[in-house]
């Protein structure tokens, strides 16, 4: 009804309301929007109080002004200047976000449009600027832009659908990976998956969750080109939109292959060093043994070396026997000699006692010959016991060396096994550091 009512209002009282529709329009305008207008040579007309307080200046200072103030020196003479102000008057419109320079010196960034005004044969007469101060959104912008190219120098970067479609990698990731971004753009993730993973409830449970809106993070097992084993220290991040629905998800990863795998050579040196550190036990029981058996045999030298000195000097008392025996035989023959000579001297009555006397003297001979043959094998029997007493005395000696030598042996093996164990305790603390480190779930991410 309105609109019909409108409709038959007299043209003129039309008109008068469409001025006023447009006034209030344009003063809405002003009171939001940096408003300047240029003739179509660049030279300033018109700034409103919104432009001049964004760049600092009065009407006065910008009026009669090129738009050459508000643009950075580099840029005025660039063919790029030229080309723009051309197209404006030609009656085209531009916007964007443009660089500017406000009265200090320092920079504006605005989001704005240049919109050329037609006369009623359509020919432009002027340009009129409507434009936002978006500096503080750049900057976060820019600072947001610079810290993403900081990090994808360091970390490789995907972008995923919701679904884990591929929507693009950064050079890092390539390179990781083994692949050309045509490889992979529009593929699933589960090309990096290994086979038995990629069907899993487990796998599909992780796109469920990273597609509401739940982070994962962690260390994976990973399969680039190839078919090559590739370990990654990852966080899956949700991206969300103004609304707060996750719209695709964005990954940041550092490839750890070669500290992963090092990790595992470490473990398997542990693990071996540790068997050495056993068999290094076993060898120092087996030493201490040996020590023992050989402390037992240098007690034993020592008896027999004791035992051939006791004999040796028992054989010298039986030669010393001997000799006595020997000095009673010759004796014997001079007693027997001399009752001969008497027996000789008495005659007939003395024949008896030289028989006797002849039967003395023969014992006495054999005798002293038996006594002298004794004291030839007693005298041998007694060099031979001391040349065996000095060697046995040797060989205690040498005993002795190896008795010590043997304690000297177990000593260092008890060393070895020390410093093995202690050694194979340290490289097992830093194996369980290096996995924590490497994450020690990383087995439980293998479906992930």
């Amino acid at each position: 009804m309105r609109l019909f009512a409108w409709n038959r209002q007299p043209a003129s009282e039309q008109s008068r309301l469409s001025k006023a529709e447009l006034a209030g329009k344009l003063a809405a305008i002003d009171k939001t929007q940096a408003v300047i207008e240029f003739d179509l040579d660049g030279y300033v007309q018109m700034a409103n109080d919104k432009f001049l307080e964004t760049f600092g200046y009065t009407l006065d200072e910008v009026v009669g002004q090129h738009h050459r103030m508000f643009v950075d020196p580099a840029e005025h003479d660039s063919a790029d200047y030229a080309r723009f102000w051309q197209k404006l008057q030609s009656g085209q419109y531009d916007s964007g976000r443009y660089r500017r320079i406000r009265r200090d010196g320092r920079e504006v960034w605005l989001q704005a449009s240049y919109n050329p005004i037609l006369a009623p044969d359509g020919s432009p007469v002027k340009v009129v600027k409507y434009a936002t101060d978006v500096t503080d959104e750049q900057r976060r912008s820019d600072d947001s832009a610079g810290q993403l190219a900081a990090i994808s120098k360091v970390q490789a970067i995907a972008e995923f659908d919701l679904d884990g479609t591929i929507l693009g990698a950064n050079a890092l990731f390539l390179g990781a990976m083994g692949y050309d971004e045509a490889e992979i753009i529009g593929r699933h993730h589960a090309m990096f998956m290994p086979p038995e993973n990629r069907k899993t409830a487990t796998y599909a449970e992780f796109w469920r969750r990273l597609g509401s809106g739940i982070y994962d993070a962690g260390q994976y097992r990973r399969v680039g080109k190839g078919g090559r084993e590739v370990w990654i220290e990852a966080s899956y991040n949700p991206i969300f939109d103004a609304e707060g629905r996750p719209f695709k998800v964005v990954k940041y990863a550092t490839d750890i292959t070669r500290r992963v795998l090092a990790a595992q050579k470490l473990r398997i040196a542990v693990q071996g060093l540790s068997e050495n550190a056993g068999r290094a036990s076993q060898a120092n029981e087996l030493a201490q043994a040996a020590c023992q058996v050989a402390e037992a045999g240098g007690r034993t030298v020592k008896d027999v070396v004791s035992t051939m000195g006791a004999i040796s000097d028992s054989s010298r008392r039986i030669a010393d026997i001997i000799g006595v025996m020997d000095g009673i035989a010759f004796q014997t023959n001079i007693l027997a000699l001399n009752a001969a000579v008497e027996a000789a001297r008495a005659g007939g009555h003395g024949k008896g006692f030289a028989v006797v006397a002849a039967e003395v003297r023969s014992l006495a001979q054999n005798s002293a010959a038996a006594a002298k043959e004794i004291k030839s094998l007693i005298t041998t029997s007694v060099q031979q016991i001391e040349r065996g007493a000095s060697l046995v005395h040797s060989a205690g000696s040498t005993m002795d060396d190896i008795v010590e030598s043997s304690r000297r042996v177990t000593e260092i093996m008890a060393e070895v096994v020390d410093v093995s164990l202690t050694q194979s305790s340290t490289l097992g603390g830093v194996t369980e550091d290096l996995t924590q480190m490497n994450g020690a779930g990383a087995p439980a991410r293998l479906a992930h």
